[in-house]
């Protein structure tokens, strides 16, 4: 995954901002540098949180609907005007999450379809990347913040992040957000010591990487600093609380008394990462992690049990996959561990992996959740796995896999992986499943 902390002032735009451009070269630098890395990663969906849609004290708003018409006509440039299809099954997806983890959030289809400028503004650079004239080729979901406590901002970036995983998307998250607004005595709101110390800030913990250190900003600065991109910014720490991020900070600048700054932050999925290291270690001889590196995971991996799944491909093509359905040992640390060094050297339709090939291997790790009894129409072939049974015969299927459409698809294989005849009774089970690319 790759996210990105991004400004959204409409005089960035050239049909907006004419010559007055030139004023913010930096964040026009910074903002076709972004959009460059999001079309090389090429995602299939761009989540985007704006404080500019509708916003609630008490609850987040999701877009909802098949898509979307954004442009900067209240900024007196009709033109451009983009098309954005809605990505429906990731935003369902966040939706259930938020009901099941107690997140109120507020969704309607009506008015939706208006594209504020705090996406617009943004997404401007990465259709520009693209060559884009009137339809972008990638989906969007669009959340607005809430003034709910930070613990709840960033618990929703969590779950943000656990819906892209359910559904298996290739995705990137953009915060779009300015800084202090009070930063000259003859800009729009003033000028107050507190907004360029929020700026200062803010940018420091860009540049760290420890998106964490957010909530730790003075409340009074932050409240006095007049900024519009905080929430965002703390639900995007939530977003990424798995990875091992990589900061690239582009720029900052204020020159109309409105702080702008900009950065990348590359992610690094601890899992992916772990599977990886294992195999590499093993395949070089070096047999396990040693105890320093063990000490750079965080400890939820050390923690948590669960059901691991390793798969390596190589070129595209399936290279090994070794998994287990329940806990085979004490944290998910070690099962992943041994499961990559398995799926890389004993999964038996294929040979070992050679150094050699280590370079090109590309690791998927999913995380089980537990095991539950369902009947058929609890069943949904995109959000849960699925078990069946019969005396000791049992089939596994993982969830969202391509040309597995219906729940009796999902049931048929599973049936044919157990040695489970058509006609036998069976019983059934679902699982979710995280799924770390």
């Amino acid at each position: 995954m790759r996210a990105y902390i991004l400004p959204h002032p409409p005089i960035a735009v050239p049909e907006v901002g004419g010559d007055e451009t030139t004023r913010i070269e930096a964040t026009e630098r910074s903002f076709a540098a972004a959009a460059k890395d999001i079309a090389d990663y090429d995602p299939e969906t761009i989540v985007i949180i704006s404080p500019h849609s509708v916003m609630y004290s008490d609850a987040f708003y999701i877009a909802k609907g098949s898509g979307g018409e954004g442009n900067l006509a209240r900024f007196n440039a009709p033109k451009p005007s983009v098309y954005y299809r809605y990505d429906t099954e990731l935003c369902d997806e966040l939706v259930s999450l938020c009901d099941e983890y107690n997140i109120p959030v507020a969704y309607s289809e009506e008015g939706s379809s208006v594209v504020d400028h705090g996406a617009v503004v943004p997404l401007y650079y990465v259709n520009r990347e693209y060559g884009v004239k009137d339809r972008a080729p990638y989906m969007i979901v669009r959340i607005s913040p809430s003034l709910l406590p930070d613990s709840v901002l960033y618990d929703m970036g969590y779950v943000i992040e656990r819906a892209i995983a359910h559904v298996g998307r290739r995705a990137v998250i953009i915060a779009s957000g300015d800084l202090s607004h009070k930063l000259k005595s003859d800009g729009p709101y003033g000028f107050i010591e507190e907004g360029p110390l929020f700026d200062i800030a803010v940018t420091d913990v860009m540049k760290s990487g420890r998106l964490e250190d957010f909530t730790k900003i003075d409340k009074n600065v932050n409240d006095l600093s007049a900024n519009c991109g905080y929430p965002g910014f703390v639900m995007l720490a939530g977003a990424l609380q798995d990875y091992k991020i990589t900061p690239d900070f582009l720029s900052y600048e204020g020159p109309f008394g409105v702080g702008y700054g900009c950065c990348i932050f590359g992610c690094e999925n601890w899992y992916v990462r772990l599977a990886k290291a294992s195999l590499e270690k093993h395949i070089k001889g070096r047999d396990k992690l040693s105890e320093d590196e063990k000490a750079e995971y965080p400890d939820f991996i050390k923690k948590e049990r669960a059901g691991v799944l390793v798969c390596i491909k190589k070129g595209g093509r399936l290279r090994g996959c070794i998994g287990t359905i329940t806990a085979s040992y004490d944290n998910t640390f070690e099962e992943t561990c041994s499961l990559a060094v398995s799926a890389g050297t004993s999964d038996p339709r294929f040979p070992a992996v050679t150094e050699k090939e280590l370079p090109e291997l590309v690791y998927t790790v999913d995380v089980m959740g537990l095991p539950e009894k369902a009947t058929r129409d609890e069943l949904d072939v995109r959000k849960y796995g699925v078990i069946v049974s019969s005396g000791f015969r049992r089939g596994l299927l993982l969830p969202n896999l391509e040309g597995v459409d219906t729940v009796e698809e999902q049931l048929s294989i599973s049936r044919q992986k157990g040695g489970i005849g058509p006609d036998e009774d069976i019983e059934i089970e679902r699982f979710l499943v995280e799924r770390h690319t």
